[in-house]
């Protein structure tokens, strides 16, 4: 997998019979619904699939926040990310293609 982004998480909402969001924004590069993001939740590295990005219209020091809809295993795991307070955590943002 190749590096192509980095993405700050500042808050994490449910969206009902969807799934987690994490809201932030980009700090470099670019991606897509398709790649992967890896985060440290709570002392774990987690790997998730994007399956969706929404730009919002809110600006916070100079940069739009991105609403990142990621792929869980369970609804424990929705549950676990909703109550959890990212803290300004850092996503890696990896694509799987080659090209």
């Amino acid at each position: 997998m190749k590096h192509i982004a980095t993405y700050q998480i500042h808050d994490t909402f449910r969206i009902t019979g969807r799934g987690i969001v994490f809201s932030g924004n980009i700090l470099d590069g670019e991606f897509m619904t398709g790649d992967f993001i890896k985060f440290n939740f709570n002392g774990q590295i987690l790997e998730r699939k994007i399956k969706g990005i929404d730009a919002g219209m809110r600006v916070i020091k100079g940069k739009p926040n991105v609403g990142v809809m990621i792929e869980s295993p369970n609804e424990q795991e929705i549950d676990d990310l909703r109550n959890w307070n990212p803290n300004l955590s850092i996503g890696k943002i990896y694509s799987k293609n080659e090209t």
